[in-house]
């Protein structure tokens, strides 16, 4: 276990070394990139979200994950491509030293929590206060409420709280079900439109260019209702 946190580390180390190299060079007609971290505690729906966004398609079954990068690359209507990459992290406490590289690296966050389980929203929350601790300046936060599906009324969610908790907090709250497409991208949306209020981002709308494929730890053949060779995404920010 201890040699494979330090792997992974490692591997985070370089990716992050790697992106700050590159971001903005204008000269070599790099992308502009942006990380999006994935946050949450464990099993409650962060690799299902990042499949949904990145592949159009539910994962059905859960393994537990160490780390996850993958990345898209948008055309931009105005000009020039946006490198996105997405960081799927782990839930689990043993990956701490990771999980706070994260949190210091990122450019924006989505903090995920299953809405039947009240032990995860306070985990989302930890992770909030952690995040606004380590860092410098304020980054874009999404708090998400996964798994709405699971009941038939929000007034039935087992964790209660969560509006007044992200107006005290200043964060935006949203809810989805990883199941559904158009409300994963909804959260990303949002997020996008954050950031390009913050870092002067020229865009309007982003037209999938390219992208990672799925790992051997998230194969194809697991995503339900999944056909990424076929269509073209694209997310528009208003």
């Amino acid at each position: 276990m201890e040699k494979d946190k330090s792997k992974a580390l490692n591997r985070s180390r370089s990716t992050v070394r790697a992106r700050e190299r590159s971001a903005g060079s204008v000269k070599d007609d790099l992308p502009y990139e942006i990380t999006i971290a994935i946050l949450g505690g464990p099993q409650v729906g962060k690799s299902a979200i990042a499949s949904q966004f990145l592949w159009e398609g539910f994962v059905s079954d859960y393994k537990p994950t160490v780390e996850e990068f993958n990345w898209v690359e948008f055309e931009m209507t105005l000009g020039g491509r946006l490198m996105l990459q997405i960081i799927d992290s782990s839930g689990s406490r043993d990956f701490i030293a990771m999980r706070d590289l994260y949190m210091r690296t990122a450019d924006a966050f989505i903090i995920v929590f299953s809405v039947d389980d009240p032990l995860s929203f306070e985990e989302a929350k930890s992770i909030i206060q952690d995040i606004k601790s380590q860092r410098r300046s304020k980054a874009p936060i999404i708090l998400l409420a996964n798994k709405k599906d699971l009941f038939d009324e929000r007034s039935d969610w087992r964790v209660k709280g969560i509006e007044r908790y992200a107006i005290n907090e200043g964060i935006r709250l949203m809810e989805c079900t990883a199941k559904r497409r158009e409300e994963v991208d909804m959260a990303f949306r949002e997020l996008l439109e954050e950031l390009r209020e913050t870092r002067h981002l020229q865009a309007t709308e982003l037209k999938k260019r390219r992208q990672s494929m799925p790992t051997t730890r998230t194969r194809p053949g697991e995503l339900i209702n999944q056909d990424f060779d076929k269509k073209k995404h694209t997310c528009a920010i208003s």
